[in-house]
């Protein structure tokens, strides 16, 4: 059974499939929440660093790896195959 990693749970394939339909089901959409998260994350960065920017440039350092992250699995993993 593969697993799908969520913090510090895993889910199943169905489980997911399940928590997925469940978030739809009750009309939650994942936009939001994900802008939601991003704002307060990037609110307390703001908040605790030393100046404005010395968090601009963690928040670009942050993006920068991220599309990095996601042009690499683009590249070398394709939709349906499974990561081993």
């Amino acid at each position: 059974m593969k697993l799908k990693s969520h913090g510090n749970a895993s889910l199943s394939d169905e489980d997911a499939e399940q928590a997925k339909e469940d978030f739809a089901a009750q009309g939650l959409y994942t936009g939001p929440a994900i802008g939601g998260a991003l704002t307060q994350i990037i609110a307390n960065l703001l908040e605790i660093s030393p100046d404005k920017e010395s968090a601009m440039q963690m928040l670009s350092a942050c993006i920068h790896n991220a599309s990095v992250n996601v042009a690499d699995k683009k590249a070398t993993h394709y939709a349906g195959h499974e990561i081993h």
